[in-house]
């Protein structure tokens, strides 16, 4: 077999996963609106498909800390590059053992689609592995153009506050100079109200999971689907499913098997998380994950209208709502478990998450001292734990009912 050959063999299965998880859902849709997620996710996660479905240039990320209003008001549309692919990262060769498993995954894929690795990346500096990512792509042959953007990890300091909002601004020269236009207040505005449109719409949607109307993995199609389309259609999209949800004004899931999930990120298709929870009968009512309920910082606020005022809101909205584990002083993260209406949570870790491997055992001693029940979950791109996570899950669960 010749290797264009085992290439196309690993494309085809990586897609099979993509069609397979696609299919299974399908089979128990519980609205016909989730249709549009599933469509978007089924045609393919790539920055191809983006631009395919919209015929905008495309700007790759691989951290959501990157203001994406800046990035659409010059003309751009973000893609967040993620992947689930457990074939994906069983193609990726040559690589550190306990590397962060997602970002394995995406190397074998930009190994399967090299088209998908050029362009323009805008790397914030969050994790060691997202630094370093650069370095391994070039490995597998790919030098796209990259534009660092570095992220300051003391947060509640004057100085990493100013220091952000200079690399914000120098962000927006950078995407003035690649367009070849420069960014109007008025386009930013515009922009802003966009995403903050899709916020707002977001929020709704977590009201009823909140009340235990959206199981996590619907609630994980609609938000691992973000980055697929516009975000005006998406939040169209978003929006016709609240109200559904509205009319039917269904009956939620009981208190007692509700949880909090918090830790690494989790990526279509790559849910066998999400199904285990839901085997082991337990309904997640909230997260922190920055695949899932922290895709957005929050709206940003547009009191000064100037083009100065809306970048500088823009910065600090940023910088204050992300809840990365990698910033050194981070009591938001720890206060927003705290206000959560439930005082059970399970911590999900991907083998080679180093950020939030070190910081589970600080956050389970201080929710263990208010109280919380929490159990932590180690995994990785594999499914050969999947019956050991699922015990723990279901005696985690029996935990809470007595």
């Amino acid at each position: 077999m010749t290797n264009s050959d085992r290439t196309a063999k690993w494309a085809e299965k990586a897609r099979e996963e993509e069609r397979r998880e696609v299919a299974s859902l399908r089979a128990c849709l519980p609205h016909p609106e989730y249709h549009y997620f599933l469509d978007l996710l089924e045609r393919g996660v790539s920055a191809g498909a983006l631009f395919q479905r919209t015929g905008k240039p495309v700007v790759n990320l691989l951290c959501i800390q990157t203001p994406l209003e800046l990035i659409h008001a010059a003309g751009f549309l973000p893609f967040k590059q993620f992947s689930g692919s457990y074939s994906g990262a069983s193609f990726a060769g040559g690589l550190p053992a306990l590397m962060c498993p997602m970002l394995q995954s995406l190397l074998g894929l930009m190994t399967m689609r090299a088209e998908d690795a050029l362009g323009i990346w805008v790397l914030p500096t969050t994790c060691d592995w997202i630094v370093k990512f650069p370095e391994m792509l070039s490995m597998k042959g790919a030098v796209p153009k990259i534009h660092w953007v570095e992220l300051p990890h003391l947060k509640e300091t004057e100085r990493g506050e100013t220091l952000w909002r200079e690399e914000v601004f120098r962000f927006k020269t950078f995407l003035e100079t690649e367009s070849g236009r420069k960014i109007r207040r008025e386009a930013l505005r515009e922009s802003v109200l966009a995403y903050n449109r899709a916020a707002d719409a977001l929020s709704l949607l977590e009201e009823h999971r909140s009340a235990g109307r959206v199981p996590f993995i619907w609630f994980l199609a609609v938000t691992n689907s973000f980055f697929l389309d516009s975000p005006e259609h998406w939040t169209d999209a978003v929006l016709a499913l609240v109200k559904t949800l509205d009319s039917k004004g269904e009956a939620g899931k009981t208190a007692s098997a509700r949880v909090f999930l918090a830790g690494s990120p989790i990526f279509f298709p790559g849910w066998k998380l999400p199904r285990l929870l839901e085997e082991a009968g337990l309904y997640v009512c909230g997260d922190d994950l920055c695949s899932s309920g922290r895709i957005f910082p929050g709206r940003v606020d547009l009191s000064d209208e100037s083009l100065w005022g809306i970048t500088a809101a823009l910065a600090e909205r940023y910088h204050h709502g992300c809840l990365c584990p990698t910033f050194a002083d981070n009591d938001r993260r720890r206060n927003s478990i705290f206000s959560q209406k439930t005082k059970a949570v399970i911590y999900h870790i991907l083998k080679g998450c180093h950020p939030c491997d070190i910081e589970s055992y600080t956050l389970e001693n201080a929710l263990k001292a208010r109280g919380y029940r929490f159990i932590r979950l180690e995994t990785g791109y594999t499914a050969e734990d999947s019956r050991n996570l699922l015990t723990r899950l279901e005696a985690f669960k029996q935990s809470l009912e007595n």
